[in-house]
C-alpha cells in the first residue's frame, strides 16, 4: 500500500477497529484519528471535515482549561494535588523525604529538569501506589495478577484481561481522592471488564464520590504537566 500523506496537524492510527474515532491530544492539540485498516484517505478526510465543529469546540475547551492551569512555581513540585517546596540536598536520594504536614520535599532532584521530575514521579508512584492498591483490593474483595507503573500519554490506567493493572505515574499529581478513584476504577475491571451498568454500580459502591473525581480528570486532569 503506498504511503498516504495527511496534513501535519493530523495523526492517523490504523487499527483493527470497526469505526472511525477522533480525539484531540492535549499536549499539542493535534487531531488523532483512529481508523479501520480498509478506510481510504478520502473517507478519512471527509470524516474529519464533517466533525470540524466538534474539533473546534474541543480545542476551545482546551484553551479555556489552560487559562485556569495550575502553574508550578520554580523550586516546587505538585504532589497529590498540592504544591510542595523542594529543599535540594545533593547527598539525599532522588526519592527523598516527603513531609505532608509542612508540604516540604527533601530530595536531590533538580525541579527545573523535566526528566528528573518525571523520574521522581515514577519513583513516588512505585512507592505509594502498590500499598494503596493492595489495601483497596483487600477491603473490597478484588483480586488482580500484577501491577505495572509507567508514564503513559493518553490513559490514567488500564486493566488487562488477565487481571494485570497498569497505572500512569502522572496520577501522583492528582489529589488523593482522585488517586483512590483511579485505583478503584481499574480494580473494578477485574470483576466487570466493560464499562456497563454493573461496572459503574460497582465503582459507586466502592467510591461514592467517583463523579467528583471524574469531573477533575475531565478538566484539570487534562492539563496537568510534570
Amino acid at each position: 500500500m503506498p504511503m498516504e500523506l495527511f496534513p501535519p496537524e493530523i495523526e492517523i492510527i490504523r487499527k483493527r477497529v470497526k469505526r472511525m474515532t477522533l480525539r484531540i491530544r492535549t499536549e499539542d492539540e493535534r487531531i488523532i484519528c483512529t481508523i479501520p485498516w480498509y478506510v481510504s484517505k478520502a473517507e478519512t478526510m471527509e470524516f474529519i471535515k464533517k466533525n470540524t465543529p466538534w474539533i473546534e469546540k474541543q480545542k476551545q475547551k482546551l484553551q479555556q482549561l489552560r487559562s485556569m492551569q495550575i502553574h508550578r512555581e520554580p523550586g516546587t513540585l505538585i504532589f497529590m494535588g498540592e504544591s510542595f517546596r523542594v529543599i535540594s540536598v545533593p547527598n539525599a536520594t532522588q526519592l527523598g523525604i516527603v513531609n505532608h504536614d509542612e508540604r516540604i520535599i527533601i530530595s536531590s532532584i533538580n525541579t527545573e529538569d523535566k526528566q528528573q521530575r518525571k523520574d521522581w514521579y515514577a519513583l513516588q508512584a512505585k512507592e505509594v501506589l502498590p500499598p494503596l492498591i493492595n489495601e483497596h483490593a483487600k477491603e473490597h474483595g478484588f483480586a488482580f495478577k500484577k501491577i505495572s507503573i509507567k508514564h503513559q500519554t493518553s490513559k490514567w490506567g488500564s486493566c488487562s484481561v488477565d487481571g494485570s493493572l497498569h497505572f500512569n505515574a502522572k496520577m501522583m499529581l492528582t489529589p488523593k481522592h482522585v488517586i483512590h478513584y483511579l485505583i478503584i476504577h481499574e480494580l473494578a475491571h477485574t470483576r466487570e471488564f466493560h464499562h456497563g451498568e454493573k461496572f459503574w454500580q460497582l465503582v459507586e459502591s466502592c467510591c461514592p464520590d467517583y463523579l467528583e473525581a471524574e469531573k477533575y480528570l475531565r478538566t484539570t486532569g487534562r492539563i496537568l504537566e510534570m
